[in-house]
């Protein structure tokens, strides 16, 4: 285990970011997987069945705009489609905030214990670090998505060094005031290395998710052709919501995005790591204190 032990407490570049992220991941998929499905297993099916509920009724809004419109429509469609936006923006910032302090508390114990990751520890460090985590995941999303809607820099300025503040919480134990502050010290003068990092990796991962994507893609694009051959008048996926193979694949799919988001937490973490080395020297000074002794 020691020779295998990946030091997350020092500098790296953007490569060594991206490649320890996957070789960490191979040499403790067993581990991080068996943790993930124990912790935020019952939350993926959740997520899961609200991603596809939100899928079946947007599909099925859909074919009623095919139809003659009625004087309710726009309530109807609100009541469905809304209903199904609720659930899964709840669920997902439920979900969001439990899968990444699972990631985090797993990282926590295996540097703690030098490779090793012992699951009471992490079930320990889950339940002290969930709270400020999901009001951090809350905090996040409406900050960035308000910097979006008033103008597309400044949510891009801000999900680079918000993106540090679930690292920040659990590994520097600060609280959500505390390591909101702590991400921009953290990011003076690396913004755009940081950018450039996470960029690369979502790019990586939607690549990857892509994949898995495919027959849901093949689907709706022969869904639509088939359909404005025989009624131009038709929308082309209006059909895709009783097509039981289509549902199937697109479960299929919405899985594993989920579980390829963990890849990007990780690399987050490594991240945060770098840039703490940077500024604090953490692993350089305990270090010298372990030569010292």
């Amino acid at each position: 285990m020691e020779n295998n032990y990946i030091n997350f407490k020092k500098e790296r570049d953007l490569g060594a970011i991206i490649s320890d992220t996957f070789k960490f991941v191979r040499e403790e998929y067993k581990t991080i997987f068996r943790l993930y499905l124990k912790h935020v297993g019952w939350l993926l099916l959740l997520i899961v069945a609200a991603s596809t509920y939100y899928q079946y009724e947007s599909l099925s809004i859909t074919g009623n705009l095919a139809d003659p419109p009625t004087d309710n429509i726009l309530i109807d469609m609100f009541a469905s489609a809304g209903i199904a936006i609720v659930i899964l923006t709840i669920i997902s910032i439920a979900y969001s905030a439990l899968s990444v302090v699972t990631i985090n508390s797993i990282i926590k114990s295996y540097i703690q214990n030098q490779g090793e990751i012992k699951d009471d520890e992490v079930k320990t460090f889950i339940g002290r670090y969930f709270g400020n985590t999901l009001l951090s995941v809350f905090a996040v999303g409406l900050l960035v998505g308000i910097g979006i809607l008033l103008c597309l820099l400044p949510g891009i300025y801000l999900v680079v060094p918000l993106s540090l503040i679930f690292s920040v919480i659990v590994f520097q134990e600060k609280s959500f005031s505390d390591a909101f502050s702590e991400c921009f010290q953290l990011i003076k003068q690396n913004w755009w290395i940081t950018f450039a990092t996470l960029l690369v990796v979502t790019i990586l991962m939607s690549i990857i998710g892509t994949i898995f994507q495919i027959p849901v893609i093949i689907m709706s694009v022969l869904e639509t052709v088939v359909s404005l051959r025989e009624n131009e008048d038709a929308i082309g996926t209006s059909n895709l919501a009783s097509n039981w193979l289509y549902l199937v694949f697109y479960v299929i799919g919405a899985i594993a995005q989920y579980i390829l988001s963990l890849i990007t937490f990780i690399s987050i973490a490594f991240i945060f790591f770098n840039l703490n080395e940077i500024h604090h020297k953490t692993g350089t000074l305990e270090d010298i204190e372990r030569i010292g002794s």
